[in-house]
């Protein structure tokens, strides 16, 4: 599973030169030998794969630093190659480390405006319509929201498992656009 080109984590230029962490879906035996992983980057949220070095173990939930030595360099994994058990719970997972690093996510909530004159940046999110979308700009008001709970209980909504869906729906389907995960969580990757 040795990656061709320069795609780990340490590489100054490679596409996870920015990622110190991972997030744990899954880890499955490798033939002929070892484990790997299948996980989430953090703060990229990159589907991504990793053998998992001689003498580490690890399971689903885990996160653990890059510098660690615990895994192998990573590796771009497809949606639709993530094992059952990984897809299971990548939504919560991707949850997880929205919460760990909720930042550019609120920026999202607070920043969000007209991407067109008919759709709102709001409308982007799962179930958001465009009344939705201008209540929401109103109860927001000019100085934004402190934090994502606060967003939660303004809106009547759970805003970090709204986010986690729109990014997983964007991993499952690469070519939607606009892309959050780009906007918000890759800027300048």
């Amino acid at each position: 599973m040795q990656p061709s080109g320069n795609v780990n984590g340490d590489a100054a230029d490679g596409p996870f030169a920015s990622e110190t962490h991972v997030r744990v879906l899954d880890v499955m035996e490798r033939r002929p030998v070892g484990m790997e992983i299948h996980a989430i980057s953090e703060p990229g949220l990159h589907i991504v794969r990793a053998r998992l070095n001689d003498g580490f173990s690890s399971e689903s939930g885990d996160q653990f630093a890059l510098d660690s030595g615990k895994s192998g360099p990573l590796s771009p994994l497809r949606f639709q190659d993530l094992s059952g058990d990984a897809n299971s719970v990548l939504q919560e997972s991707v949850a997880e480390s929205i919460k760990v690093n909720p930042d550019p996510h609120l920026g999202f909530y607070n920043r969000a405006n007209n991407i067109s004159r008919k759709v709102h940046a709001f409308q982007l999110l799962p179930g958001v319509g465009s009344s939705t979308a201008r209540s929401w700009v109103e109860i927001r008001g000019p100085n934004g929201w402190v934090d994502l709970d606060e967003v939660s209980q303004k809106l009547d909504i759970d805003a970090v498992d709204l986010l986690a869906e729109r990014y997983v729906s964007e991993m499952e389907n690469p070519g939607e656009v606009p892309c959050l995960l780009d906007l918000l969580v890759r800027v300048g990757a």
